[in-house]
């Protein structure tokens, strides 16, 4: 009697977790013009805010500084516009122009350092920018429910 009482919670937990694997989270709802409009505002007044930082310092330093406050306009930039108009496309190329951006920020920084350790550096930052523009196409294909988009581990056919 204990061991079907058991197999039978066992089994009430399996198809409560497979249909609670089935239930997507519904998409959030597209901003508004004037949402983005502010978001564009707020993004612009922050890059100029961030090059006034900058010009306090000298040298290599103020470049890395404005490399890195360009940077991150526009990989806020993107990350807006994906928000602004969802899609998978639009969601894969902001976190390609992150990436990018999150790249040129790092060489800058490289910059700073000399010989074996710069060429480290740059090539960490190479592998970091490939690694998440693969990873935005894996998630591109999961969102889009590609044949290899299954989350269970088990290769759809």
């Amino acid at each position: 009697m204990k061991r079907k009482f058991e197999t039978l919670a066992l089994l009430a937990c399996l198809a409560v977790g497979g249909t609670a694997h089935a239930v997507k989270l519904p998409k959030p709802a597209p901003m508004t013009q004037a949402q983005y409009e502010a978001g564009k505002r707020q993004i612009e007044a922050e890059y100029k805010a961030n090059r006034k930082l900058c010009d306090a310092m000298k040298g290599k330093r103020e470049d890395v500084c404005e490399t890195e406050a360009k940077a991150r306009a526009e990989a806020l930039e993107a990350e807006l516009e994906a928000k602004f108009k969802p899609s998978p496309e639009a969601s894969q190329k902001a976190k390609n122009v992150t990436a990018d951006a999150n790249y040129q920020a790092a060489k800058a920084k490289c910059d700073l350092l000399k010989d074996k350790a710069k060429d480290r550096c740059v090539k960490e930052a190479k592998a970091a920018r490939e690694a998440a523009i693969r990873q935005a196409k894996v998630e591109k294909v999961q969102e889009t429910g590609g044949a290899f988009a299954s989350s269970t581990g088990k290769r759809a056919m």
